[in-house]
């Protein structure tokens, strides 16, 4: 019996491999054209992915994207210890002050900042955040869908994710200044502050840090930035030369404006990149129109934005569009390829981009002609 069961497994196995054998026999030709269709699609969808991808490589990678703070003098041990050397001081931040200067150092954020912004978010290192929970930066918890602060096991834990979310603010998002800190940590008007006590902030950080010795670093937009000069005039953007909307009538753009009087530059969705100078001359104009908000489609502002217009002399202009925050101040004087502002989608705005017109004695005009050779050009 058992010799009859290998048998007939064994001829079954034969009959398998007979009927596969028929089949690839009597099917190759087949086969063989299903192979080579499948070779030719992957070949075309890499093709384009490495089109992206090298689109993608030409406006910069995210590793070059954001700011870096660089020493611009020394922390005053003294000031510093005595605050984070005395308990009256301090608080429960006693003792701590070196895990900042070192969570800082870490992260390429200014101590200063950091401990100020832990002194006056604890109440000097008195709230109950900070002594029942170790929560030195006010962070609240995800596992209750940010409805209560969060516990952390140790005090050190805790200024370790303060310190990840300030790199975040400063370095990612570029809030640089105590002034762009202050409309994330106590913005006027929150419908949480009834008292308008968030008015004092940033009055209140500035004599902080002020006590503690002063700013040590001065933030500005990172490096790896090559901007390309063609005849005394510079591309304005370091991350991309996509053109997204082209200068004159358009439709089907939701409730933008039917005339478009300048020329759309992605920036790949990423705020906060730099816009540079076109070319030399001084800021004429630096302020809003319209709306300041972060538009989107769903909530379209309006106007401008924040922007800056730049006189180059013998009646030419410049502007620049949308950007997230206020630009340079007005006379700057400013050097081909200098920054001037930030990539934002502040007034009437779909997404983060740059919206740039060239003005020609007093009149508007297609910047296409004035910016083709960046365009073509190998460099």
């Amino acid at each position: 019996m058992k010799q009859l069961k290998q048998l007939a497994k064994h001829m079954l196995r034969k009959k398998l491999l007979v009927g596969t054998g028929s089949f690839l026999v009597a099917n190759i030709i087949p086969i063989l054209i299903f192979l080579i269709l499948c070779t030719l699609l992957l070949a075309i969808i890499g093709a384009i992915s490495g089109s992206v991808d090298h689109q993608n490589s030409e406006q910069g990678n995210d590793d070059e994207i954001g700011f870096i703070c660089s020493p611009s003098g020394e922390l005053d041990q003294e000031n510093w210890n005595r605050y984070f050397k005395h308990n009256n001081r301090s608080g429960a931040l006693s003792g701590y002050g070196d895990d900042i200067i070192e969570l800082s150092k870490e992260k390429g954020i200014d101590p200063i900042l950091f401990g100020a912004i832990a002194l006056h978010e604890t109440g000097y290192g008195t709230s109950d955040g900070v002594v029942k929970k170790r929560n030195p930066g006010g962070l609240m918890d995800p596992a209750t869908d940010w409805q209560t602060l969060q516990r952390f096991p140790t005090l050190r834990e805790g200024l370790e994710a303060m310190a990840v979310t300030l790199y975040n603010r400063i370095i990612v998002d570029g809030l640089v200044t105590i002034d762009q800190l202050g409309e994330v940590y106590a913005p006027i008007g929150a419908e949480n502050d009834p008292n308008n006590l968030n008015k004092h902030w940033i009055p209140t950080m500035k004599k902080l840090t002020t006590n503690l010795g002063g700013l040590t670093m001065n933030c500005e937009a990172k490096g790896h930035i090559d901007m390309e000069l063609i005849g005394g005039k510079s591309w304005i953007s370091p991350y991309t030369k996509t053109i997204t909307s082209g200068f004159g009538y358009r439709s089907g753009c939701g409730n933008c404006t039917t005339f478009h009087a300048g020329i759309d530059i992605a920036s790949r969705g990423i705020r906060n990149t730099p816009i540079v100078a076109f070319a030399d001359g001084k800021v004429s104009l630096s302020k809003s129109n319209g709306t300041t908000f972060e538009s989107t489609l769903e909530n379209m502002g309006r106007g401008y934005g924040w922007y800056v217009e730049i006189d180059h002399g013998n009646g030419i202009k410049t502007r620049y569009a949308h950007m997230s925050k206020k630009g340079i101040p007005v006379g700057t004087e400013v050097k081909a390829g200098d920054v001037i502002g930030y990539v934002g989608s502040t007034g009437g705005s779909t997404a983060p981009h740059i919206h740039l017109e060239i003005i020609i004695n007093g009149e508007k005009v297609d910047p296409m002609p004035h910016i083709k050779s960046f365009l073509t050009s190998d460099k």
